[in-house]
């Protein structure tokens, strides 16, 4: 199969999953308007860059570039192209520079390295209600 994905396969080379950091249920509003490197086991490279609307654009080493979906379901991380779609385990949130090795629903491995990431959320600390002396 050849497809222009980036997650099925792209060009020949499988486009596996992430890995990122922090166990929890993500969203993956890191990636937000972020390129993360794929390095695939046969030596292939892509990137993904991750719209806000859920769309992704994937770019080959070549420079081909294709489109594609993206979006969160439960903890995996999901691309799609047409009808044809693949999840990776997501169960951390990416960092910037850090490469994460997953395997996919096709077991395929590759790697994936965030350029950069947009900040955690900050979560504000529930409020304390004072007593009359405090």
């Amino acid at each position: 199969m050849n497809y222009k994905l980036g997650l099925i396969t792209m060009l020949g080379a499988p486009l596996l999953a992430i890995s990122p950091a922090q166990a929890q249920e993500q969203t993956g509003q890191e990636l937000i308007g972020r390129t993360v490197d794929v390095q695939f086991a046969n030596g292939a490279r892509n990137s993904v860059a991750f719209g806000s609307g859920g769309q992704a654009r994937i770019t080959a080493a070549d420079g081909t570039l294709s489109n594609a979906n993206w979006f969160v379901r439960g903890n995996q991380l999901c691309m799609q192209m047409g009808s044809m779609s693949e999840c990776w385990g997501y169960t951390q949130r990416f960092e910037a520079g850090r490469a994460f090795t997953m395997s996919s629903t096709c077991n395929e491995t590759s790697q994936w390295i965030a350029r950069s990431v947009n900040p955690a959320p900050v979560v504000a600390p529930p409020a304390v209600e004072q007593g009359e002396r405090g």
